[in-house]
């Protein structure tokens, strides 16, 4: 039996309030209580127990509410950046959005003693701000990120129907980009292999859209919160929570199946495989790159 394909495992860890569907004003998450040990020990249980590792994408606010926490995930794992304060890309411009960077970014190596070099839009909101802020994200030092569906995207997720599924360089910059799987439809592209798809689809489902990946030569990318796994215990109104953690419950247990079938790794494992970026592309979203061979990390 030959080794078991990569699959990209990344975590965003924010709080339940921070999701747009739960409707919590920016000034009112900090008032809220936020409980992630529990949710966090079971992923990292899942996760060494696979032997596997993973990319979390932590918000500079919990950081600062969690630091313990957030230096305990990076004994192991890769620490990226979510932002600061979990704003979508679309209500910034460049200097706000450095501003986020730079704060997000301190805290987490201040907190870890790693470098940063990774971002995740919150809402995968990239795809609406293409034309300016993957400069910034190079100008503040950031190597690779992971918010752009491939595709036209999703409700309130943007997308870019030119972006290749595979690893690629955003145009007009040195950034690798990683974007989710996705499963593109008429008219829409559905990043099914996480956050609500990944609680609420049948699992065999959720095997088929990674396996079909692998298919395509691509790496599967799993992505999934910490509030997906164990729900709060006082979250928003009965609509909001249904929309946010229907299916929760068999998160974890889907994820260690994943991790039976698949070697779970990092962004960092895969990056590491890819050439480095030569001259700044000029194509509208960037050229892809090969896969490495099936027995690299």
């Amino acid at each position: 039996m030959g080794e078991r394909p990569l699959c990209i495992v990344s975590v965003d860890l924010e709080e339940w309030s921070d999701a747009r569907l739960a409707g919590v004003p920016d000034d009112a998450r900090d008032r809220l209580d936020g409980s992630l040990d529990e949710s966090v020990d079971l992923l990292l249980e899942c996760l060494d127990a696979a032997g596997a590792h993973a990319t979390f994408f932590v918000l500079g606010r919990v950081a600062r509410r969690h630091p313990d926490l957030v230096r305990r995930i990076a004994r192991r794992h890769q620490i990226a950046s979510h932002g600061d304060v979990h704003t979508d890309l679309r209500r910034l411009d460049a200097r706000r959005l450095a501003e986020d960077l730079r704060r997000s970014r301190s805290t987490l190596q201040d907190l870890t003693g790693q470098p940063v070099d990774g971002y995740r839009a919150p809402n995968f909101s990239l795809g609406g701000c293409l034309r300016w802020a993957p400069p910034v994200l190079e100008e503040e030092g950031f190597r690779f990120d992971s918010s752009l569906i491939p595709g036209r995207g999703l409700l309130f997720l943007p997308g870019c129907p030119k972006a290749p599924r595979r690893p690629h360089l955003l145009a007009g910059s040195r950034i690798w980009e990683f974007p989710p799987t996705v499963v593109r439809l008429p008219g829409l592209s559905v990043p099914a292999a996480g956050g609500a798809f990944l609680r609420t689809l049948p699992m065999a489902w959720v095997m088929r859209v990674l396996e079909r990946a692998v298919g395509r030569g691509e790496t599967p990318h799993v992505h999934l919160h910490p509030w997906e796994v164990v729900p709060p215990p006082a979250g928003p109104g009965r609509l909001r929570s249904v929309l946010l953690f229907a299916g929760a419950g068999g998160v974890s247990s889907k994820l260690c199946a994943i991790l039976r079938r698949f070697r779970g790794g990092a962004i960092e494992d895969l990056r590491l495989t890819l050439p480095a970026p030569g001259p700044v592309p000029d194509a509208i979203v960037g050229r892809p790159r090969p896969e490495p061979a099936r027995g690299a990390v």
